[in-house]
């Protein structure tokens, strides 16, 4: 391994969940700028946050939540490696999200699909 790669999160949703309640994420857990807050389901010796940590990063949301690592290697046109590690999860249901107002937000139902990659 050459270089380690860096952790990327993105969060993808169609344009109708912007249109509702904006999710409300979780408290505590590593935050990832600027609105996530993550906790890493397995083994705390191998730096996660223990096997019933939180997979979900949304609060009040009622759903089903799929989560999945990988790592490998992979090798650029150059040949150089690279360790790969990447934390995949999906969450379909329904959330009580926060709405923003002239003066501040106001709570609100919304029902969406996220992919987190």
């Amino acid at each position: 391994m050459k270089r380690p790669i860096g952790f990327a999160v993105s969060m993808l949703t169609s344009a109708a969940v912007w249109a509702q309640a904006l999710p409300v994420p979780v408290p505590g857990g590593t935050v990832i700028p600027p609105l996530i807050n993550q906790f890493f389901p397995g083994d705390v010796a191998v730096g996660f946050d223990g096997p019933n940590a939180e997979p979900g990063v949304i609060t009040n949301f009622s759903g089903v939540t799929a989560i999945g690592y990988t790592s490998g290697t992979a090798t650029d046109n150059r040949g150089n490696s690279y360790q790969v590690m990447t934390d995949i999860r999906v969450f379909q249901g329904n959330y009580v999200g926060a709405v923003p107002t002239a003066t501040g937000t106001t709570s609100a139902k919304g029902h969406a699909t996220f992919v987190e990659i």
